[in-house]
C-alpha cells in the first residue's frame, strides 16, 4: 500500500521510559531514509540496485549510515541486503529493518521461530522453536498502555497470506530476523494513551526486523544490558517473494 520503509523506531515500552528521552532528542521517531547516491547493475535475469544511503531527522545530522543492494529477479522475488553503521553520539537504536504496508486482507501468519508467545532477544524462555500458524489480529499483544508488542524473534521463515489461495508474501531470512505484523502503526502505538483508543491505519503493517532492542526492566532496574542491546554494525538479509500457501 506504501512505499517499503527503512524502519529504526519501535513504540516505547513501560521499560523504555528513560530511553525514550534519548531516542527522541535523536530523532529516532521522526527519521526518514536518503539517498545520496544509486548504481543500476544488469545481470541475467535479475537487476540490482546499490545505494548509499542514510537515516535521520530533518535538521539533523545522519544517524546511521547505510549501504543497500535490492536485486530483483525476473520471477518477481527482492534480495535485500542491508548493512549500516551508527553514528557516533547518538544513543542505542530501538530496532533496524523494513517497515512494509500490505492490503489489510493479507491477515494470515506462518512461520517458523520463536513461538507461540511474543518473544525478544532478553524475552522468551517461555517460547519453543517450531512452525506457527496464527493471525495478525492474534498477533497483538492489547497492553492498557500501547507499545510495542507481538515480535516474534529468531525466525528463517515467514508468510503472510489471506488464504484461500489468495496471492501473499513470502519471506526468508539468510540470517534470522524478528518481526511484527499489526493493524496499527508505530506511531499510533507511541501517540495513545490507552488501548481502547487505538484506530486501525487499513493495513497490516509488516516490520521485518535485522535487530530489535531487548526489552529490559529500566522502569524500576538498571538500563538494558549492552549485550541486547542494537548498537554495532547492523545487517538485514532477507528475499522476499510472491506466495500463493
Amino acid at each position: 500500500d506504501r512505499p517499503v520503509e527503512l524502519n529504526i523506531w519501535r513504540a516505547p515500552t513501560d521499560n523504555d521510559r528513560h530511553i525514550r528521552r534519548q531516542w527522541e532528542r535523536a530523532g529516532y521517531d521522526r527519521a526518514g531514509a536518503q539517498a545520496y547516491s544509486t548504481r543500476i547493475i544488469r545481470r541475467r535475469g535479475a537487476v540490482a540496485v546499490h545505494a548509499e544511503m542514510s537515516v535521520s531527522a530533518t535538521a539533523l545530522q545522519p544517524a546511521l549510515r547505510v549501504r543497500a543492494v535490492w536485486t530483483v529477479t525476473e520471477s518477481g522475488e527482492l534480495a535485500v541486503n542491508l548493512r549500516a553503521r551508527k553514528s557516533e553520539g547518538f544513543p542505542c537504536l530501538p530496532r533496524f529493518g523494513l517497515r512494509l504496508f500490505l492490503p489489510s486482507s493479507m491477515h494470515q501468519v506462518a512461520y517458523y521461530g520463536l513461538g507461540p508467545g511474543e518473544s525478544y532477544i532478553d524475552k522468551h524462555r517461555s517460547c519453543r522453536h517450531g512452525e506457527f500458524r496464527t493471525t495478525v489480529a492474534a498477533l497483538h499483544e492489547g497492553y492498557l498502555r500501547p507499545q510495542e508488542n507481538g515480535s516474534r524473534a529468531d525466525c528463517d521463515s515467514l508468510v503472510l497470506s489471506g488464504g484461500d489461495g489468495a496471492p501473499g508474501l513470502s519471506v526468508v531470512g539468510l540470517r534470522p530476523f524478528s518481526f511484527n505484523a499489526s493493524a496499527y502503526t508505530q506511531e499510533e502505538l507511541t501517540a495513545r494513551a490507552h488501548d481502547v483508543e487505538l484506530t486501525a491505519c487499513g493495513s497490516t503493517v509488516l516490520c521485518l526486523d535485522g535487530a530489535m532492542a531487548g526489552i529490559g526492566s529500566a522502569s524500576c532496574g538498571p538500563a538494558l544490558q549492552e549485550r541486547y542491546r542494537v548498537d554495532a554494525e547492523l545487517t538485514l538479509h532477507l528475499l522476499l517473494a510472491p506466495s500463493t500457501r
